[in-house]
């Protein structure tokens, strides 16, 4: 990466949050301009990487060095979508590398976030359910599993689970519903929906009664494990609470503090000191948390795309003009 021009670089991970250890490897992230070929030829890469091969089953050491860099373009379409990564870089304090591009950027972040909160809710509400033990939860995969198994023993293994629920009542709880999505334009699909896992009206019996079964019993497994502290992705969890707990702070006041004010919570979430049913129900309720703010928050409902483009064509237009400009007579 040492041939592009890069207008932002900063520490990233643990040591953006202020939860690094002894062991923490070095993560960077930047923000780079493609050259004027790359351009002009459209295979301009959305990131660019930098970072040690390792062997099955190695670790990061402190020596390692992590650095991924983002193509402007690439950049601000991560901060429309309210990608995680894109709006911690935005706020991270004393980049090693900032340019007036990236100060303008900044300056008018108003443009450019929103109420999207879907990936910081879906990051932590995939840990919620890869570990959750909540009781309604593994009671609502339980009762989808033995709705499905009933409708096998009386309509058998290849009976369509829409022509099952209507003829018996699905169970309904918090994490229970059938859906109607559009899959292509004008075209609707219904879908039964329990724990996140979706199983179309479509399908058979015997495949919905599978899916519901296998829930169920990594719950029942979890759960065991779970108390005793064992077979628990600590990592993974304090990163859930992490940017559960970033998004209620950027709903509410449209920015994000770093290092992080409770990294102390975070950093002992990491290193496994907490009871895991401790930490499962926080996690349970920032997602009640973070539905609440961005009820109540003043955040763009979108961004302003007109504002990125406009942005990007201009930056782009200057790297071609300042390379070609006198060939063509501009």
């Amino acid at each position: 990466m040492d041939s592009v021009k890069t207008i932002f670089r900063t520490k990233f991970g643990s040591h953006l949050y202020g939860t690094q250890t002894e062991t923490s490897d070095t993560d960077y992230k930047s923000v780079y301009l493609p050259d004027a070929p790359d351009i002009l030829l459209q295979r301009v890469k959305g990131s660019l990487g930098d970072k040690k091969s390792k062997v099955e089953g190695e670790k990061n050491s402190p020596e390692d060095t992590d650095d991924e860099s983002y193509s402007l373009q690439r950049y601000l379409g991560l901060l429309a979508e309210g990608q995680t990564v894109s709006i911690d870089m935005l706020f991270a304090p004393n980049p090693e590398i900032s340019t007036y591009l990236w100060d303008n950027i900044k300056f008018n972040k108003e443009k450019l976030l929103t109420k999207k909160s879907a990936a910081f809710v879906g990051y932590c509400r995939t840990q919620a359910n890869k570990y959750g033990i909540k009781g309604s939860r593994v009671a609502a995969a339980k009762s989808a599993m033995e709705f499905f198994n009933k409708g096998v023993l009386q309509e058998g293994n290849l009976a369509k689970v829409g022509d099952w629920i209507t003829l018996d009542s699905y169970p309904k709880n918090e994490f229970t519903t059938v859906v109607t999505k559009e899959t292509t334009p004008g075209k609707f699909e219904s879908y039964f929906e329990c724990c996140n896992r979706m199983v179309g009206f479509k399908n058979t019996l015997k495949e919905a009664s599978g899916i519901y079964t296998r829930i169920y019993e990594n719950y029942g497994d979890r759960a065991r494990k779970a108390e005793n502290n064992e077979g628990i992705d600590w990592k993974a969890l304090s990163h859930a609470v992490r940017v559960g707990n970033e998004a209620v702070e950027l709903l509410k006041t449209g920015n994000i503090d770093f290092p992080l004010k409770n990294r102390a919570h975070i950093l002992d979430i990491k290193l496994g000191w907490l009871k895991y049913d401790q930490v499962a129900e926080e996690i349970e309720q920032l997602l009640v948390d973070v539905e609440e703010a961005s009820k109540v928050s003043v955040l763009r409902n979108e961004p302003d795309y007109e504002w990125i483009d406009s942005l990007v064509e201009e930056v782009y237009a200057e790297i071609i003009c300042d390379k070609w400009g006198g060939l063509f007579g501009f």
